[in-house]
């Protein structure tokens, strides 16, 4: 944010000052001070990462993709998956995005704990072609028994997993067994950000990317706007709901947006209940967000 009052120019020294004189008073030196430095430290840095959160299949890449009036995020209904996506300010003719994956200790990690939830006993080994076909068959019975791949919890999670293995298997040249291996667009042979885009947006790729970020020309993302879109805090993989959590409390965090389902009955889920808890006790500036089918969408402040 570039524009600051002039009482805020030397806003570091004058905090840093009034802490010192804190520390002289012997009453008061057990105060713990850093809230007020993270604070300080949101206050005059160069960047303001803005995070968006919610429920998977909320709206929440649809209305990053909206506000950047560009298909950059992947949306689509029962898509579950625990990458990261930041996206970043670049000047024209300079956008990229840069792929970060799992490392295959991960995806197997991801792999058996969703067979743990399934109440597969094949085990998840991905790198034996017939495990993975029994994996597959598991699947798509569980799917097909729910009416559906976004129709129940259980066909969430076979989906994901469908997802995960879908996605090992397509990428595992680009997958290290321990380490995160960090790839730019150059490197797969993509000549702008839509092709890089495409890429990502696609359900199995995007099943073991770790984290993707965008660089983008919009007025939007100038001034050091960051735009953060984070897993559904209802992720079939636990962790992966954690993940956005994780983020939430982070201290370079200073705004955060949450994107809530419409309900029928006007009741909010508990996820999303803890959810706006947990932004009104953490002092971020938070923003509900109602999504409709249509995409339009109701406003309001989060107290904290």
């Amino acid at each position: 944010m570039s524009y600051l009052p002039f009482q805020c120019h030397n806003l570091k020294d004058q905090v840093d000052s009034i802490l010192q004189l804190l520390q002289q008073e012997s009453a008061l030196r057990s105060q713990d001070i850093t809230s007020v430095q993270t604070s300080l430290g949101k206050a005059i840095s160069p960047r303001f990462e803005i995070v968006f959160a919610g429920a998977f299949s909320a709206g929440k890449s649809m209305l990053i993709n909206a506000l950047l009036e560009r298909e950059l995020l992947y949306s689509a209904e029962g898509h579950a998956t625990g990458t990261e996506c930041k996206i970043e300010y670049a000047e024209l003719g300079e956008e990229r995005v840069v792929l970060t994956f799992l490392s295959e200790a991960e995806i197997r990690e991801q792999a058996t704990s969703l067979c743990q939830q399934l109440g597969f006993t094949t085990g998840a080994n991905i790198n034996q072609a017939e495990v993975v076909s029994l994996l597959y068959q598991g699947c798509e019975a569980i799917i097909q028994q729910e009416g559906g791949e976004s129709k129940s919890e259980r066909a969430k999670q076979a989906k994901a997993l469908i997802l995960l293995l879908q996605g090992y298997e397509a990428n595992r040249q680009h997958i290290h067994t321990i380490n995160n291996a960090t790839y730019s667009m150059e490197q797969f042979n993509f000549t702008n950000l839509k092709e890089a885009a495409g890429y990502a947006r696609r359900g199995s790729n995007s099943a073991v990317l770790k984290q993707i970020e965008y660089y983008c020309n919009h007025p939007l993302l100038q001034d050091g706007n960051v735009i953060i879109d984070t897993p559904g805090i209802d992720a079939p993989v636990e962790k992966d709901a954690r993940l956005t959590y994780a983020k939430i409390q982070h201290p370079d965090t200073s705004a955060v947006v949450c994107v809530l389902k419409p309900a029928s009955a006007g009741d909010m889920t508990k996820e999303e209940t803890e959810l706006l808890e947990k932004c009104g006790k953490m002092g971020e500036y938070a923003i509900a967000c109602f999504m409709s089918s249509t995409a339009s969408m109701k406003l309001g402040t989060i107290p904290n």
